[in-house]
């Protein structure tokens, strides 16, 4: 426990998210090239990003259970082998070979092997320090999100997006395959035939009841979350101002949340995960009342750093919270559950801002809906905060 090693595979862990979350961005790189080969849809593109991030989350769950089974390793494992052949896959033929690709090899398969399974070993190998390992791992797609983007940028120009989704598949399948080797299973998962199973009669509220509310609110602040980051650069163009300036809020945000995932996690480990996430949820409020009225570029770059505060540390914060409430025999499913519901947020949000969009030609009513969500999250994690002060009194939150 805590030994340098542990902090080792942190920062390998976060390494090799790193290298799961690439495929994910090429659609968004590359939408108008993808879009060209299919009839000028860009809803081709846009589906791929959306099953990517949808089976991530799903394939989450059964990456959580597997790692439980066997070992953290075996995820690992496989994931390079599926985006190894995902990228191929995706790359290969018509419409309905790119959306196979990015849900099962690269997504359910691939991506969703990251996250889940590190993010709880990483728990069992940290006691002192837990908090800050977490958001060590957390900020996995942050730099993933900053990276590859540069990566397509620089290889579409001379490859196309297939040849590029290619040598993603390969770099980042062969990269992933190696670094499971050095992976070992946490000293708790490796006692868990010696330790009891979970003990849910000190939950605050029946397990189920828990688990639904925990969804339910990473959905609603992921969903928060992704209306104004997928439409920064629409948005801006909006109100006279260039793509660039758009993709500079959306480094601010990625840089912010950097920044701001180590600070809350030192945060949590003095006032608790729960207390964090509600003070993210309020952040998260403030900006997107901000993004309803603003006008300028100023306003826009100091939202910007505002909603990169909770963008990766309200996330963080579930791992945590689940932690804290469940206790160190925790399953590993259930991370996997609440993480499903939170891509299930990002990918819903950045379709309901087109879509209100769409409807009303102008994202105003788009950033209030999505106001009207966090809201909901505020208020779902201020119920937990108030049930688990009631049952479990006298004891740190």
């Amino acid at each position: 426990m805590d030994s340098p090693y542990a902090w080792r595979l942190a920062f390998l862990s976060m390494f090799c998210i790193g290298l799961g979350g690439g495929a994910i961005y090429l659609p968004v790189v590359a939408l108008k090239e993808i879009a060209a080969e299919f009839g000028d849809r860009r809803a081709v593109p846009s589906m791929a990003y959306m099953l990517g991030f949808f089976a991530m989350g799903l394939g989450g769950v059964f990456m959580g259970w597997l790692a439980d089974r066997t070992s953290p390793r075996v995820p690992l494992l496989i994931a390079g082998v599926s985006i190894f052949l995902g990228g191929w896959l995706a790359a290969s033929g018509d419409e309905l070979l790119l959306y196979a690709g990015y849900a099962l090899p690269l997504g359910f398969l691939g991506n969703a092997a990251t996250f889940t399974p590190a993010m709880n070993n990483i728990q069992g190998w940290f006691e002192k320090r837990r908090s800050t390992a977490v958001s060590i791992i957390s900020v996995g797609p942050a730099i993933s999100g900053f990276t590859w983007p540069q990566v397509y940028r620089w290889l579409l120009p001379d490859h196309g997006w297939r040849q590029s989704l290619i040598i993603y598949g390969v770099t980042a399948g062969v990269l992933l395959f190696l670094c499971a080797f050095y992976v070992r299973p946490s000293p708790v998962a490796r006692a868990k035939a010696a330790r009891p199973k979970e003990d849910l009669s000190i939950l605050p509220m029946p397990s189920s009841f828990l688990m639904g509310m925990l969804s339910a609110a990473a959905f609603c602040c992921c969903a928060a979350m992704a209306v104004p980051f997928v439409h920064m650069v629409a948005f801006c163009g909006d109100l006279g101002l260039s793509p660039a300036r758009g993709s500079e809020a959306i480094s601010l945000i990625l840089l912010s949340a950097v920044a701001a995932t180590f600070a809350m996690g030192r945060l949590s480990d003095h006032i608790g995960p729960l207390k964090v996430s509600l003070l993210c949820s309020a952040v998260q409020v403030v900006s997107l009342t901000g993004y309803v009225f603003v006008q300028g570029l100023a306003g826009i770059y100091i939202l910007a750093m505002i909603h990169g505060i909770p963008y990766i540390a309200i996330v963080q914060g579930y791992a945590l919270i689940l932690r804290r409430l469940y206790g160190s025999n925790i399953a590993g499913w259930r991370l996997g559950v609440v993480m499903l519901f939170a891509m299930a947020g990002m990918a819903a949000g950045g379709w309901i801002g087109g879509a209100v969009f769409d409807a009303t030609l102008s994202y105003r009513p788009a950033f209030q809906l999505a106001l009207a969500f966090d809201l909901l999250n505020f208020m779902l994690l201020g119920l937990l905060f108030v049930g688990r002060r009631r049952t479990m009194a006298g004891l740190t939150v």
